[in-house]
């Protein structure tokens, strides 16, 4: 009170106001009465008879009564109904507030020694300390609260490392399932290196921490590979945090689980975490697996002779912010084009936070999205509905959750308790709907879910404070789709692998998770349709087409039939068309699971949350799925580019941008790499050297640095149905406005550049151009 009325609350007030107070009891109980008051007769007769009813009792029964009658009189007002609102009365299942509670309590102890520094001592009295206040758990809301209000990257790691406590460790044990093999290993930097933004600084070997449930002997015999990604809002939380889960994962999935433990800010800022898992990344697929103790490229055959092996199968995982990072490390493989990294067989993403924005309100494109998604999964009815529709004259009051879910039947049950009836009665008939929300005012969830028990609106604010504010790349919010995935362009989403998401229905994040998966969906549901029509192309003859999709002829049959693409026919069962990525059924690459009355972390109460364990079992399923898969690939840059490019025309865009190494490293040049310039087979023959020719810029590059060449189909086809073969090595430019016939012979081409690279791929890379020819045919 004191603090209050001064006008300044401050814990040195509160100090004072308890010593005043002590000091005060203590003169009072200890002073004698005087003669005046032991002759009011009232006052009098009241003290001696209440003495006499205290005084025979014992102590305890003094203590216990006297805490007791003040506990009673601080909550007099619940008995007359004049208490506040329950914010959070109906917006979770009965488990995952129970849930929250427990780790409220264990925040509020462990924050209230942080500052202990002997760590044993600190160890023994966060448990303690956390007994107290899962007994008064309003008063470990309110600690929490206020920690969380000014959050320190000391706070955010007490917190979110708890599970650290070798006590609270030995607590969890038995929910962490034995396995064999569980080491912390280093990676090596793959050679050579990738594009840092921190040409700086010394990049040391990659930590990371190994799991599987078998022998030595196993591991380097595997062939798939789950490659970890853990969350922790890019601040805390290393694989040891993550055990629980993934311990269950490597028993369940019998698959080696590699879990890496990146950089976290604000030590090692954006992008720093990025490029180390992407490095990561790139060691473990070059070396085939060697670089974490697989056996490599090589074995021993029959005979003796060293055989080479298939490439390892891999699926990549992330939960939050790890999310976050498996997105950007699967866009750096699509985007590197000096070095083929193939993507993974798949990726799960566990809440991911895929955006940066803040802001309140949600674009109406994105809305749209949702709805979408929507009407694909059930699950996601109530998320929708509480965009549009609010409760009545109750805007900012979320939709129930049921009592509890099951996620691998997707059951909720959403029966009354069994006390509903001591609830007061409604006048006439209730309103379960209220009045429509515009679309204009649908609040994001990071907004609608502002109240949340796991993750705060300060903490997001905190996390992106420390992630971004040190870091040495321009920080781009509006445009840097490394940051914010949900950004990424349609070209790169249309490219990506198979992909699950999970998420809770009350998570900040949730927003993130369908509406990235919306356009992820959207994005594949085009590409197929361009499939469609090129595999319709050659399966029912060929004409010839322009850009525009002009019908300029028809096309020689046996010059087709001569076509090949990566040594197959083109027209033959095993060409490699009919496997392109873009082959794939939309609603078989994305699936999207949305968990009732749940929020954020779930993964992190495996020992408090039957839902947590259920969504184990189901993402370990996923990781068999996505590993039994054969897996697909976009058999070269050249027949997706023509794809791509092709979908822009047909919907009366621009061309994309080409593939090319756009990733924003601070201080290195981009410039978008123009198609090959494929020398002739006379020329192939002559050279020793086996060179390589593909175009540069002049100038220093940058996003106004992009040379867009493109190659004139008409003189493909001219010179395919003539046989002749002397002019695909020449690209040309030309006007979207204009005909390809009629370009301007004065064109020039910027100076190329000459590398040295194998003839076979040379050869690999001519025939399929001569594939991508088929693009713009149409049948």
């Amino acid at each position: 009170m004191l603090d209050h009325a001064l006008g300044r609350p401050s814990a040195g007030l509160k100090r004072i106001q308890v010593v005043l107070i002590t000091v005060l009891a203590y003169y009072v109980l200890k002073k004698k009465p005087s003669s005046a008051a032991a002759n009011n007769t009232r006052i009098a007769l009241f003290l001696r008879w209440f003495n006499q009813k205290v005084g025979s009792a014992p102590p305890w029964k003094i203590v216990f009564g006297t805490l007791s009658v003040a506990w009673i009189a601080k909550n007099l007002l619940l008995l007359v109904g004049g208490n506040a609102p329950e914010p959070l009365a109906r917006m979770y299942t009965r488990s995952f507030y129970r849930g929250t509670y427990v780790l409220t309590g264990l925040d509020a102890g462990f924050l209230t020694v942080m500052n202990v520094k002997p760590k044993w001592l600190r160890d023994i009295l966060s448990i303690v300390c956390s007994i107290f206040y899962l007994v008064f758990p309003d008063t470990a809301d309110e600690k929490v609260r206020k920690f969380r209000a000014h959050p320190t990257i000391d706070m955010l790691r007490v917190s979110w490392n708890k599970s650290m406590n070798p006590y609270l460790r030995m607590i969890t044990a038995r929910h962490r399932p034995h396995i064999t093999i569980r080491k912390d290993i280093t990676i090596a930097r793959p050679d050579p290196p990738s594009i840092s933004s921190f040409p700086d600084r010394v990049l040391e070997p990659i930590q990371a921490r190994l799991y599987f449930n078998g022998t030595d002997r196993e591991l380097a015999r595997a062939r798939e590979l789950v490659f970890l990604l853990p969350g922790g809002g890019f601040v805390a939380m290393g694989p040891k945090c993550h055990e629980d889960h993934v311990s269950v994962w490597a028993k369940t999935s019998k698959v080696p689980i590699l879990a890496v433990d990146y950089g976290k800010a604000p030590e090692f800022p954006y992008p720093f975490a990025l490029e180390e898992c992407f490095d990561a990344y790139r060691s473990v697929v070059e070396s085939n697996g060697a670089a974490i103790g697989m056996q490599g490229w090589w074995e021993d055959g029959p005979d003796g002779q060293p055989v080479k092996k298939a490439p390892i199968k891999i699926v990549m995982a992330g939960d939050s912010a790890g999310g976050n990072l498996v997105v950007g490390v699967v866009m750096r493989c699509l985007e590197t084009y000096e070095k083929h990294i193939p993507p993974p067989n798949g990726i799960v993403l566990i809440y991911p936070c895929l955006s940066f924005d803040m802001s309140c309100w949600m674009p109406s494109e994105q809305l749209k999205l949702m709805r979408a998604e929507s009407h694909k999964n059930l699950a996601l009815k109530n998320l929708t509905n509480s965009k549009s529709t609010m409760k009545k004259n109750s805007p900012l009051t979320p939709q129930d959750a049921p009592r509890k879910i099951d996620v691998l039947n997707d059951q909720s049950d959403h029966s009354k308790s069994w006390y509903s009836f001591m609830k007061p009665k409604r006048n006439g008939p209730e309103r379960i709907q209220g009045p429509s929300i515009p679309s204009s005012l649908s609040m994001t969830s990071r907004m609608s879910y502002f109240t949340d028990r796991v993750i705060s609106p300060e903490m997001m604010r905190a996390m992106a404070l420390l992630y971004l504010g040190t870091s040495p790349t321009p920080v781009d919010l509006a445009s840097d789709y490394y940051l914010s995935p949900v950004m990424a362009p349609d070209d790169l989403l249309a490219r990506f692998p198979k992909t699950y998401l999970l998420c809770g229905e009350k998570d900040p994040f949730v927003d993130d998770t369908v509406v990235f998966a919306g356009r992820l969906r959207e994005n594949k549901l085009k590409a197929r349709k361009e499939w469609e029509r090129m595999m319709a192309t050659i399966d029912g003859g060929a004409k010839k087409l322009n850009v525009n999709g002009k019908v300029n002829g028809k096309v020689n049959g046996a010059a087709i039939n001569g076509l090949h693409v990566n040594g197959n026919t083109l027209n033959g069962a095993d060409n490699p068309i009919r496997t392109h990525i873009f082959s794939r059924e939309p609603d078989s690459m994305v699936r999207v699971k949305i968990l009732e009355g749940v929020s954020h972390g779930f993964f992190q109460m495996l020992a408090l949350l039957p839902e947590a364990k259920q969504a184990t079992r189901l993402t370990a399923d996923w990781f068999t799925e996505m590993l039994a898969d054969p897996g697909v690939d976009d058999h070269g840059d050249d027949l997706t580019e023509f794809m791509i490019n092709d979908i822009h025309a047909m919907e009366g865009e621009s061309e994309g941008p080409q593939p090319g190494p756009y990733y924003p490293a601070y201080g290195v040049p981009q410039a978008a790499p123009s198609p090959h310039i494929n020398l002739s087979s006379d020329n192939l023959a002559a050279s020793s050297n086996s060179l390589h020719v593909r175009f540069r810029e002049n100038g220093k590059g940058g996003e106004n640095h992009h040379p867009q060449h493109h190659y004139n189909s008409s003189a493909y086809l001219h010179n395919i149905t003539n046989g002749s073969m002397s002019e695909l090595s020449s690209p040309t430019t030309y006007d979207s406005n204009t005909s390809l016939s009629s370009q301007d012979d004065s064109v020039t081409s910027p100076a190329p550049v000459m590398d040295e690279v194998d003839e076979k791929k040379i050869l690999e890379r001519r025939r399929t151009e001569l594939g991508s020819v088929l693009y713009s045919l149409e049948g």
